[in-house]
């Protein structure tokens, strides 16, 4: 839910990844094993929409593969309903878009938009800042949007992503980096998100909110993850444990970092809900480090 970092259409991504596009693309070469990482984790817009209703979860985790991030998985209404999402690259620069896919019952059911999240002010060097409102684990709001929202057609896909690519090619050139300031601090940004991608793939990987079911228990969950960060009980009784790892890392692009995943566990301690990513809560997680807070 974070409005500040993802947000329906397109966006520059950043100050390091330009740096790290200059400093590897100034001559022709073959792309790295962290560029092959990076591209990965996107998708063209064909194959994005030749997924259609109806296919089965399994099917669209083929055909998206390391471009599927999880949102929730939760059981409401007599179904099993899973959210992930998917970055779609807009163009040759660096741009991007997003869609989120919702499966009932093991099969695609609707592509939607972006889920917008409550915000509030907090006092920050001096001034304000927004972030998300924290909301409890058991309130199941934005699963509830995310099940009502409208449904976007190809055509809507295909219309804003054209939209998407027109104002990419108007504002090409404005506000890009200076090229001797890309040349003095590009090789240096370029090793260390070099270093550290790596790492991030490798946690994100391990904490995928796909890889748990509705039913698994509390030690199956443990085996996928390893232990705890924290585990509480919510206001409904249930039981809740948050997975991740505390390693923070500025220099990776904030929206593609690993997400931490939160796991309810019903009176029988088996798994109910499952969230990740964009309906992860950072409250949740009291330890979290600052750098990945709102």
């Amino acid at each position: 839910m974070n409005a500040n970092s993802l947000k329906h259409l397109r966006f520059l991504f950043g100050v390091l990844p330009l740096l790290v596009c200059f400093a590897s693309s100034c001559a022709p070469h073959t792309p790295s094993d962290v560029e092959k990482q990076r591209n990965s984790q996107f998708v063209a817009e064909d194959v994005f929409l030749s997924v259609t209703n109806g296919s089965s979860f399994a099917a669209v985790q083929k055909t998206l593969g390391n471009a599927v991030r999880h949102q929730f998985t939760v059981s409401e209404s007599g179904h099993t309903w899973i959210l992930i999402r998917c970055f779609l690259h807009t163009g040759e620069e660096e741009g991007y878009d997003f869609y989120q896919l919702l499966f009932r019952d093991g099969a695609l059911s609707k592509t939607i938009g972006w889920i917008k999240g409550e915000t509030e002010e907090y006092p920050y060097q001096g001034t304000t800042a927004t972030r998300s409102k924290p909301w409890d684990i058991d309130d199941l709001k934005y699963v509830k949007k995310a099940l009502d929202a409208p449904a976007v057609s190809p055509e809507q896909v295909r219309a804003e992503l054209k939209d998407a690519r027109e104002t990419m090619e108007k504002y090409r050139g404005h506000g890009n980096i200076p090229a001797p300031v890309a040349y003095v601090f590009g090789a240096a940004l370029s090793g260390r998100y070099n270093k550290e991608f790596p790492i991030n793939e490798r946690l994100r990987r391990q904490y995928d909110g796909c890889r748990v079911s509705i039913g698994m228990t509390i030690q199956q969950v443990d085996e996928l993850y390893g232990k705890p960060l924290r585990g509480f009980t919510t206001t409904t009784g249930r039981i809740a444990r948050i997975y991740g790892d505390h390693h923070y890392s500025g220099d990776v692009d904030h929206f593609l970092m690993f997400s931490y995943v939160a796991v309810i566990f019903d009176h029988e301690e088996h798994a109910a809900d499952i969230f990740s990513d964009g309906f992860f809560c950072n409250d949740w997680d009291p330890g979290m480090p600052a750098g990945r807070r709102d």
